[in-house]
């Protein structure tokens, strides 16, 4: 017997005091009347409120069935809703190791501390099954708020989970089929006008376009922007913000004997850094023969050989800016009015574009 299942076969401290003044004292539900309903160990139970470890989704589907009949709730977060809060929000991110969404994950923390508030990340890696697992995981902590940067397009399960769940507010990506919902964003579209303008002034008129996943808002309205300036023919190629993607795709187009392209232009910069060694690795010099355009401006791209040519989104503004407004209704406790707004983008021109060769 482990000393969970002892300490669950022992009375709590209410039962072995009985009866008060002629009439039964009314214990408050434990952990352990939680394990014994659900058939679980008490540890079981922790492990799936807090997401210390997993839990299968049958079992931990059962757990929160059980918790939410029996209204039990933790001792440490009985305490924050009486007086309505638990002072947590939720952070939702798809690739933390993305410097850009470390930068906007500061700009979330900064915001939250600065109101008392503490706040749980959970990182999808682009994976929907994953976002919806943890959608499940930050409804059981009691949140009081999310900020949510979309992966991947939502499924309907995902979209249930955040409707009316809790005060939300998207960051990066819109969703769509939350159109109540507080949005902060960089001008995705203004960015890629950027970039399809500079290529042209250094007069390239073949260039490929590493988009990142194609159902996503920002994905597209890169693309749409770039087309929009872009004086030149452009091919587009499906990735996933990742940099493996951007060397794959390279690689890929030069194995199928497409050489003539003097430009690329990567949905984020990582996908850049995979296009870069990719190129380099066939002998092709950045940017004498191929120029490369970024986009984020995470701070290893002025650090790169060459300097990686990007579009720069204030990610830690975009997180600080959605937080604070998220908080703000939350503290007089309002849901956050339907609004999107767009942050200014710019172009910070670097070493790894210049003009076409001839």
């Amino acid at each position: 017997m482990t000393p969970e299942d002892r300490d669950a076969a022992k009375p709590s401290r209410a039962e072995e005091l009985g009866p008060s003044q002629g009439s039964r004292v009314r214990r408050a539900v434990s952990i352990k009347d939680v394990a014994h309903a659900a058939g679980v160990s008490p540890t079981t139970v922790s492990h799936v409120l807090t997401g210390n470890r997993p839990v299968s989704e049958v079992t931990a589907a059962r757990v929160r069935r059980v918790v939410s009949a029996m209204g039990y709730v933790p001792g440490s977060l009985a305490r924050s809703l009486q007086a309505g809060s638990t002072s947590v929000i939720g952070l939702l991110v798809p690739d933390i190791s993305n410097g850009f969404f470390a930068e906007l994950a500061m700009g979330v923390e900064d915001a939250a501390h600065e109101r008392g508030y503490s706040v749980i990340l959970c990182n999808t890696n682009f994976d929907g099954d994953r976002e919806d697992h943890y959608l499940d995981l930050i409804r059981s902590r009691f949140i009081d708020a999310m900020v949510y940067a979309a992966g991947s397009a939502p499924t309907s399960k995902r979209l249930e989970s955040l409707l009316g769940s809790f005060p939300i507010a998207l960051v990066d990506e819109n969703v769509t089929g939350l159109g109540t919902a507080l949005e902060v964003a960089a001008d995705h579209g203004a960015g890629g006008r950027l970039v399809g303008a500079h290529l042209t002034e250094l007069d390239h008129r073949r260039a490929l376009l590493l988009t990142g996943p194609a159902d996503l808002p920002s994905s597209r309205e890169r693309v749409a922007g770039f087309l929009e300036t872009f004086a030149g023919d452009a091919i587009e190629l499906v990735g996933d913000f990742r940099e493996a993607s951007g060397r794959r795709l390279i690689e890929e187009s030069l194995e199928s004997g497409r050489r003539d392209f003097t430009a690329v232009f990567a949905g984020n910069d990582l996908m850049a850094f995979g296009a870069m060694a990719a190129l380099r690795s066939h002998g092709i010099s950045v940017p004498r023969d191929v120029s490369v355009v970024g986009f984020d401006d995470i701070p290893v791209s002025a650090l790169s050989c060459p300097a990686l040519t990007t579009v720069h989104q204030p990610a830690y503004d975009i997180g600080r800016t959605a937080t604070t407004q998220l908080l703000q209704n939350v503290a007089v406790g309002e849901v956050p009015p339907a609004a999107r707004h767009l942050l200014p983008v710019e172009l910070r021109v670097r070493e790894s574009t210049a003009k076409a060769p001839h």
